[in-house]
């Protein structure tokens, strides 16, 4: 077995991410068709299918191996992260062809990947898609063109493994004892109501996920550890339909780290644990369900995280004062004149927060609240436009 060095390629990993693909969250259409053509040397890049609006949904296909991994990204087309790092996984294919693992990798494997599943939402930084489907719910009535093609290439691929890859929102800690954001979030997909259902492919997507985040854990920052998904079955969801189907599922969330917030530091977290994920069915083989309990191990994600808290804010109502908490979560808008991404700040809870954490707190102890128009209170869904002094 070839040995996997995840330290090396962490510390090394500026030299062989894609830098074409620039730091901003948006990649849209356009972008892919750019970076795909540096590619069509060492992968077979073949147009699969249509969506909505007419655009290309493309496959790449890497690898002459007898595992076959599928691997999908940007279902939500806001969500980019998983998109970027497969690209710099091909970068680094490319770079290192000749290297010990990239050959023992395309050898051992053939690697199938949707780049842009939804590249009409993509586009216009949208989650759902041009007609406002959430892919990830059109799993059983497959209305959208592009989910249906997703099915149609896994019937015709029957891959032995799938990694569907998304964005994870900032609102999630691992545990609840301390503010440790989830960097990464792994989930193998529910196949029933019962919880403690695990089919055979349940415990091999399970084993894959143990191993990636066992690797990870050499990695980890200070700040930050890796969660597991809540997993509530949800029955028209693209990864628990699939897995009950039979398909081992990997759901990688790509989440959140302090003052990331274009998600440079997640991105070389998100092409590790895939790397680490294909390098461990490559030698594996079949036998995936290997200690796939310690899939258990994994704390849950819990949702107790907010962007920033101003704590111990005197508020007055009717000469009543009172000392509250104020949560507030940031939100992103799609500026299509200046393209760029705009982030505004909404209040988003007011009372006692003290089971909260954030990424940003401010103690104020007593300090009055003042609204932009002179309120003395605040409100659920007020811009952070006011002042506390």
């Amino acid at each position: 077995m070839l040995f996997f060095d995840i330290l090396s390629l962490f510390q090394n990993y500026e030299f062989f991410k894609d830098s074409r693909i620039g730091d901003s969250k948006i990649f849209k259409y356009s972008d892919l068709l750019k970076v795909m053509n540096k590619y069509k040397n060492i992968c077979s890049i073949i147009p699969i299918g249509l969506s909505i609006e007419k655009r290309k949904i493309f496959k790449i296909k890497w690898g002459i191996g007898k595992n076959k991994i599928f691997i999908w990204s940007q279902m939500h087309g806001n969500e980019t992260t998983g998109t970027k790092s497969m690209f710099d996984l091909f970068h680094f294919f490319l770079l290192k062809k000749n290297c010990d693992l990239v050959q023992f990798l395309k050898k051992n494997l053939t690697l199938s990947f949707i780049p842009m599943l939804n590249p009409d939402g993509s586009e216009i930084f949208q989650r759902r898609n041009a007609i406002n489907i959430d892919l990830n719910r059109d799993a059983i009535c497959l209305q959208s063109p592009e989910i249906q093609i997703l099915f149609q290439e896994i019937e015709k691929d029957k891959p032995h493994i799938l990694f569907n890859l998304h964005d994870q929102r900032s609102i999630y800690n691992v545990g609840h004892k301390s503010f440790n954001p989830a960097i990464l979030s792994f989930l193998s997909p529910s196949i029933s109501m019962d919880k403690n259902a695990y089919s055979i492919s349940r415990k091999k997507s399970m084993g894959v996920i143990n191993f990636i985040a066992k690797e990870i854990h050499k990695i980890l920052p200070n700040i930050g550890s890796i969660g597991r998904f809540s997993d509530e079955l949800y029955p028209t969801a693209t990864g628990d339909r699939l897995q009950k189907l039979g398909y081992p599922c990997v759901l990688i969330e790509s989440g959140n780290y302090p003052k990331d917030l274009k998600k440079k530091i997640i991105r070389k977290y998100s092409v590790l644990s895939v790397l680490s994920g294909i390098y461990f069915i490559s030698f594996q083989g079949k036998n995936l369900e290997k200690n796939y309990k310690s899939y258990f191990d994994i704390p849950e994600n819990k949702n107790i995280l907010l962007d920033k808290i101003y704590r111990k804010v005197q508020i007055r109502k009717n000469k009543n004062k009172f000392f509250v908490d104020i949560g507030l979560m940031n939100f992103e808008k799609l500026d299509i004149m200046k393209k760029n991404i705009s982030i505004f700040t909404k209040i988003v809870d007011i009372g006692d927060l003290s089971h909260f954490f954030a990424y940003e707190e401010s103690i104020v102890r007593g300090k009055k609240f003042y609204g932009e128009k002179g309120e003395s209170f605040p409100k659920i869904g007020d811009i952070e436009n006011f002042k506390i002094f």
